[in-house]
């Protein structure tokens, strides 16, 4: 195959993960179902060599444990992914769908995550410190003991998610739709203990 033929392969294939990229990003921002996606095992290898993949299919990826601080993961699609216990500190989330992601016990310390999909995501026990987290979809999260202290929410929807033991101090939630969430032993922003969503 001559280098013609070759870039042109290569744009191809560029093109081609592009546009299912952005039929994935436009379904999740409408609400609409997206069927389910295998890794892209040379997605997988670039994240682990290089420490970014935007635009990645990175679908149901085992990252358990992963070092990955700093990483540029923006607008990659990451559901079911395991991040258990992964370090995401400092990462680029933004706009990505990491819906129904294993998150638990993750370190996501000043993670941005602005616009970032995380509906029933599991982050019991994750490290939320200082992350920023405006216009993210938090739809039935499980934020069970998750330190999110000095996060930033604005507009957030949390659905019915579940922060019992969560810690909130000095998180600002201006705009948060938090009607349906479970507060049992949160510590709130400012520094009150919301037992309202306990139910023993």
């Amino acid at each position: 195959m001559g280098e013609w033929e070759r870039l042109r392969s290569r744009r191809y294939s560029l093109m081609k993960r592009l546009l299912l990229l952005l039929c994935l990003v436009g379904m999740v921002c409408l609400g609409l179902p997206t069927e389910a996606q295998a890794a892209i095992p040379d997605d997988v290898d670039k994240l682990l060599s290089f420490n970014e993949c935007p635009v990645c299919i990175l679908d149901e990826a085992d990252l358990a444990g992963a070092d990955l601080e700093k990483a540029n993961l923006k607008i990659a699609v990451l559901q079911r992914a395991n991040l258990k216990e992964a370090n995401l500190g400092g990462a680029n989330l933004i706009l990505a769908d990491m819906e129904s992601a294993d998150l638990q016990g993750a370190s996501l310390y000043r993670a941005q995550l602005n616009g970032a999909n995380l509906r029933l995501a599991n982050l019991e026990g994750a490290d939320l410190r200082e992350a920023e987290l405006t216009q993210a979809k938090m739809e039935d999260a499980n934020l069970k003991d998750a330190n999110l202290e000095g996060a930033i929410m604005l507009s957030v929807n949390l659905g019915a998610a579940d922060l019992s033991g969560a810690n909130l101090l000095n998180a600002n939630l201006r705009g948060v739709n938090r009607s349906q969430a479970v507060f049992c032993e949160t510590v709130m922003p400012d520094g009150v203990i919301e037992n309202r969503g306990c139910t023993d």
